[in-house]
């Protein structure tokens, strides 16, 4: 089942740190789109939760070196 989740990133400064966040999202199986608002520091991720969890998605953010919160909706 496809869902939709805001994660709120601390730490990303420039184009690039958007670009590593997004293709490391991106390569972690079951994640669909990854669209990323810097200004705002907010990820929208679209994965699929047989396949992976907030949790997963994450560790992927911390293991690049920025801070990921949810984003109580």
């Amino acid at each position: 089942m496809l869902e939709t989740a805001r994660i709120r990133i601390k730490g990303m400064t420039c184009k690039g740190c958007e670009g590593t966040v997004k293709k490391a999202l991106l390569t972690k199986n079951g994640v669909r789109e990854v669209y990323i608002n810097r200004d705002e520091g907010i990820a929208s991720v679209t994965y699929d939760s047989a396949q992976t969890d907030i949790a997963t998605l994450h560790q992927v953010i911390l293991r690049k070196g920025y801070f990921p919160s949810a984003i109580e909706e």
